[in-house]
């Protein structure tokens, strides 16, 4: 039996953000600032990594500087580690 996808049931999940070290190889731009999230080996920074829901069903991922995500007052809510 062939399952649906565009009639699947929402969640109810809402997003939620984490922060994270930079990792080397980091492609990510900032939802907030535009500029690349990136690694710096000398300076360990941290970035904020959003899992973004719609209407209960994910929609997409969002990456902030830690310092963006702060100046845009947490858009999807207090970042846990």
């Amino acid at each position: 039996m062939a399952t649906k996808t565009a009639n699947k049931p929402t969640t109810g999940m809402t997003s939620r953000a984490v922060i994270r070290n930079i990792e080397a190889g980091s492609t990510a731009e900032c939802a907030g600032c535009g500029d690349r999230v990136k690694f710096q080996a000398k300076i360990r920074l941290q970035q904020v990594i959003c899992n973004v829901y719609v209407d209960g069903r994910w929609d997409r991922v969002e990456h902030y500087h830690a310092v963006c995500y702060t100046e845009a007052d947490a858009p999807h809510g207090l970042a846990t580690d």
